[in-house]
């Protein structure tokens, strides 16, 4: 319970430097929204990675295994949650904003089963 804790705590954190990066440079730059999303879930989910291997899995390093795992993991779900941003945005005419806050509540627990059962896998 704890680690979950930890985890949605690092989520938390990275939620909020991806959707500054989404808003800066979509609302500020003039950024097509997909791709603010697409370079806020990046910078977002490398942060995640540094410190979810630290702070919530405790691994000892990063190694190059489990970066491409965990990359691997972030490749599928950026590519379910930019098909259904654009879906909702375009299709719903729902705000870009509220769409990225919906995905980031959905995806959290997934993520966390996720990096749990493949990246971080316990010895």
């Amino acid at each position: 319970m704890l680690q979950l804790a930890r985890f949605c705590a690092v989520g938390m954190t990275c939620l909020l430097l991806g959707l500054a990066v989404l808003i800066g440079l979509h609302d500020l730059v003039g950024v097509n929204y997909l791709v603010a999303y697409v370079a806020g879930f990046i910078f977002a989910n490398v942060a995640g990675y540094l410190l979810n291997a630290r702070f919530t899995f405790f691994a000892r390093s990063t190694d190059p295994t489990g970066a491409v795992r965990y990359l691997l993991v972030n490749a599928v779900l950026l590519c379910v949650c930019t098909v259904a941003l654009k879906l909702l945005v375009d299709e719903f005419r729902m705000w870009y904003l509220a769409v990225a806050l919906l995905l980031a509540a959905l995806n959290a627990p997934v993520s966390f089963l996720a990096q749990r059962l493949i990246t971080y896998r316990l010895q």
